[in-house]
């Protein structure tokens, strides 16, 4: 029998060759009937599989393994990039790396963003959600000297630079210095700083999105944050205003768009600049649905539902509802995409007059609050545009429906109802007419109460229109200091939200401001007006009816307008005969 070469085996085969009984070529059953143990029969199972012999593998064969191992690998990383990452994150793990992966991923964001990310505990995949969890996150902007002190001052850098003694339950309501907030007098960053401790991350990746520009993070989950969000380090010049449209953010590539974003738990104190008082933010829950870097304060307005509290008043922001129809419906008859309603109950003045200018009627009230009720109605995505189908479908329910009352389709209102009217703008009546841009309109109703205000000491700053209504306003407002409604309507471009990240980016709280100013000067003017018409009217009925009688009287007595004539003119002997001359008229014409 001839004798078989086994140079051409790979050690591990020649040995199971060698431990066979014949010198035959051995076959797969040969080689698993000699194999001890499941590893050992593995490996011969997978070398009949993938090239039906059990010689050494050629480069060609090697090339394919490696390309196949390489595209199933990014096939892998595209349509399961949490899967992936999770395997890598477990893996290093389980291999005592969790360190060194968190310190580089850190460094790594750290030098991207520019803000200092810290990640206290590993990073853990969730298997049963298909989310990486990311533990105890601290999240901070401090100058260098700044954080430097702040991640040295306690031994868990999560809490660091969350100081209970300058929590506001612990400020008093007067102007005193409070002892355990830094001084930044002395540093020159004019920005925001923060300091955040996050309990927990959840997140889904897509290598795909990221692929396409919108990052990689899908969506995320945040749970538990707090934290100081320190801004009396920002100043500007009030003699050079500034531009809102020059600080909003231009878009670049790679900005995140987040499919979802879920918010729990969120608690900062906020610090402003001028010796504001400090308050408390807060956010219950938070489910908002496409989250962009570019459209950030937008989309936040078409957020499903966010329930907070801000300096101890309740926020809600939610779909509004009709008692006949639901809001789906609602929103197919109509011509908006959306519409969410905005409520916020007893907000202190205070807050309004830091974020508007001098010059409107904010700054000339001293003390109050105010209930706000804001209707907003987002416009239609042109890539939403219903078919023609559709809108058959739709025009034929429109005419069902027709029938229906009318009250069924009016909303809840989100304040109680007025015995009189709101004071509103006369532009209000034509704002929102469609120019072919999309628009953004939100309906606005104010109710001031408790009202204090004064008139400005310097009026340097007012116009000279506001500087001839700035009293008859400030008077009316303290005349009425119980209840002032203002109703009133505002129209934003839509572009005038792209790169918006705040209220004040994109001007909503000056015109605002400004609508208001025209609501209490349109009401002040009317009043003034209908005050002089009424008076012009008074004294005119009176001076007719003193002419009427006057005539009259000399009608029934003309004996005593001859005396009169006579008294006044003195005696004449040749005009005692002569009849009056509204007799004498008379008589020529008999």
């Amino acid at each position: 029998m001839e004798r078989i070469n086994l140079d051409s085996y790979p050690r591990f085969f020649r040995r199971l060759a060698q431990s066979l009984p014949h010198l035959q070529r051995p076959t797969r059953d040969d080689f698993l009937k000699a194999a001890d143990g499941f590893w050992q029969r593995l490996r011969v199972r997978f070398r009949w599989l993938t090239i039906r012999s059990f010689r050494r593998y050629n480069a060609d064969e090697l090339s394919a393994f490696f390309t196949w191992f390489l595209m199933s690998q990014t096939l892998w990383l595209f349509v399961g990039t949490t899967t992936f990452f999770s395997v890598v994150f477990a893996t290093a793990n389980s291999l005592r790396l969790q360190e060194y992966i968190a310190r580089a991923l850190s460094d790594y964001l750290t030098a991207e963003t520019g803000i200092t990310i810290i990640f206290e505990s590993a990073i853990v995949p969730k298997w049963r959600d298909s989310r990486i969890s990311f533990k105890n996150v601290f999240i901070t902007r401090r100058p260098d000297n700044v954080r430097n002190r702040t991640l040295n001052s306690s031994g868990h850098p999560v809490a660091a630079g969350y100081d209970l003694s300058n929590h506001p339950s612990y400020h008093n309501t007067s102007e005193e210095e409070d002892e355990g907030q830094e001084d930044h007098s002395n540093d020159d960053q004019n920005y925001s700083m923060f300091d955040l401790s996050v309990d927990s991350i959840d997140v889904t990746l897509s290598f795909a999105r990221w692929f396409e520009g919108k990052g990689l993070v899908e969506d995320a989950v945040i749970k538990g944050v707090r934290g100081v969000l320190d801004r009396r380090s920002v100043k500007w010049d009030p003699d050079h205003p500034l531009d809102p449209a020059a600080f909003r953010h231009k878009a670049q590539p790679g900005d995140f768009e987040l499919e979802s974003l879920q918010l729990e738990d969120v608690l900062i104190t906020v610090y402003q600049p001028g010796n504001f008082r400090p308050y408390t933010a807060s956010i219950f829950r938070a489910d908002i649905g496409t989250f962009r870097k570019q459209w950030l304060f937008y989309d936040f307005l078409r957020a499903e539902n966010v329930v907070g509290q801000f300096d101890n008043c309740l926020f809600s922001l939610h779909r509004p509802q009709s008692i006949g129809r639901t809001t789906d419906q609602d929103l197919k008859d109509g011509k908006w995409g959306r519409m969410s309603r905005f409520r916020m109950d007893g907000l202190n003045i205070d807050h309004l007059q830091s974020m508007t200018t001098q010059e409107g009627p904010f700054s000339w009230i001293t003390s109050g609050k105010v209930d706000a009720v804001l209707d907003i109605k987002f416009p239609r995505d042109p890539s939403e545009e219903p078919a023609f189908n559709a809108l058959l479908g739709e025009l034929a329910d429109a005419l069902t429906n027709a029938a229906s009352s009318v009250a069924s389709m009016e909303r809840i209102p989100g304040q109680p109802q007025l015995a009189k009217p709101p004071l509103s703008a006369p532009s209000d009546a034509t704002a929102g007419e469609d120019d072919g841009s999309p628009k953004l309109i939100v309906d606005i109703d104010l109710r001031f109460r408790d009202l204090k205000a004064a008139v400005p000491l310097f009026t340097s700053d007012l116009s000279y229109v506001n500087s001839a209504l700035v009293r008859p306003i400030v008077a009316f407002m303290n005349a009425n200091r119980t209840l002032i409604p203002i109703r009133c309507r505002v129209v934003k471009d839509l572009s005038e939200f792209d790169g918006a990240w705040t209220m004040w980016e994109t001007g909503l709280i000056d015109a605002i401001s400004l609508k208001v100013y025209e609501a209490m000067a349109y009401h002040v003017t009317q009043a003034n007006f209908n005050r002089r018409f009424k008076a012009v009217g008074s004294w005119s009925l009176q001076m007719t009816a003193n002419a009427l009688m006057s005539t009259l009287r000399t009608l029934m007595d003309p004996m005593t307008v001859q005396l009169r004539e006579i008294y006044e003119n003195g005696f004449a002997p040749e005009t005692v005969f002569q009849l009056p001359a509204t007799l004498s008229h008379k008589a020529a014409d008999a």
